[in-house]
């Protein structure tokens, strides 16, 4: 059966020292959710440092200057997105380079005949059937898609509860998110869940 997870890549926060980060190497997709441990919400954080910011080097020493950096973005920016996975099978579709967490509605048009923006090298993409949508991890951008077993199938109604669970798993992520930073900077929770709301269209309907 088809699961969609929304994932955020923390490979961003290799080497960051501020606050408890998983220690991690390479690409490393951690799932958004209620269940995080607030272990995995400091290292979503770090992750979500806007680099190239008004933070200097010097002020990267100062937990509460990212933290506030963060929360002064424009837009936060998340490498990550939905990860699709067939329970039956084990094929996994993990969200490919330069798909972000912040544009994960797109896959509400899916529905409707809706493509999503998947990534690249590799290219996934949707197709549509009729009541089913194919889900595929290569192939996005002409190239010759891969063999069919690599493919995870849905019905449309698998596919909308599955969009379902991911708005609850974004909406869980946001509370744990709080929790973390009411323990964390107490004073700049309230401004850090707007933020995070606001940047990955959590609460909107």
């Amino acid at each position: 059966m088809l699961v969609l997870e929304p994932v955020i890549d923390a490979a961003d926060a290799t080497g960051f020292t501020l606050w408890p980060v998983t220690a991690r190497a390479g690409r490393s997709l951690i799932r958004v959710s209620a269940g995080m441990s607030p272990l995995d919400v400091g290292t979503v954080i770090a992750a979500l440092h806007p680099r190239g910011s008004d933070a200097s080097a010097a002020r990267l020493h100062d937990a509460v200057a990212v933290l506030r950096a963060i929360i002064e973005a424009d837009c936060l920016i998340a490498a990550g997105g939905l990860l699709a996975r067939d329970t039956l099978t084990g094929v996994a579709i993990p969200p490919s380079c330069c798909c972000g967490l912040e544009s994960w509605r797109e896959w509400t048009a899916v529905p409707h005949g809706g493509q999503p923006w998947l990534g690249h090298s590799p290219a996934p993409w949707v197709e549509h059937l009729g009541n089913a949508v194919r889900i595929w991890p290569d192939g996005g951008l002409g190239e010759a898609p891969p063999p069919i077993e690599r493919a995870i199938t849905a019905p449309l109604d698998v596919f909308a509860a599955q969009l379902h669970t991911t708005h609850q798993d974004l909406l869980g992520f946001l509370d744990a998110a709080t929790q973390w930073a009411h323990d964390f900077a107490p004073g700049m929770a309230g401004d850090l869940a707007a933020k995070l709301d606001d940047s990955f269209a959590i609460t909107e309907r």
